[in-house]
């Protein structure tokens, strides 16, 4: 039995970073969700995602841009429970499958 397509409409918001969760300000969300889909995409390959470039990039811009003391989490499975700075917290999904969590301590 064949899958059903997915579509149009759909394909094109999996392809966003879709936020889950965060406590920071809507200038901010947009500014991390663009740093997050562009680290994402430059580490992509035909054999995935390299996660670990992936999340030192995130983690290094957000370092430059917003002072240090960032942490980023990239991963298919994970659970978390963190102590974060007030308006500095995101939880996102990317392609619908990869999560990314991003904090400042």
């Amino acid at each position: 039995m064949a899958g059903r397509p997915i579509p149009a409409v759909l394909k094109k918001q999996m392809q966003k970073a879709t936020i889950k969760h965060s406590d920071m300000s809507a200038e901010m969300k947009t500014e991390v969700i663009d740093i997050i889909s562009g680290s994402i995409d430059k580490f992509a390959g035909p054999t995935g995602v390299n996660f670990e470039n992936a999340a030192r990039l995130i983690k290094d811009t957000l370092d430059k841009q917003y002072g240090f003391q960032w942490h980023c989490a990239i991963g298919k499975g994970f659970s978390f429970d963190v102590t974060s700075q007030n308006g500095t917290l995101m939880h996102a999904y990317y392609q619908g499958e990869l999560a990314i969590l991003v904090y400042k301590c």
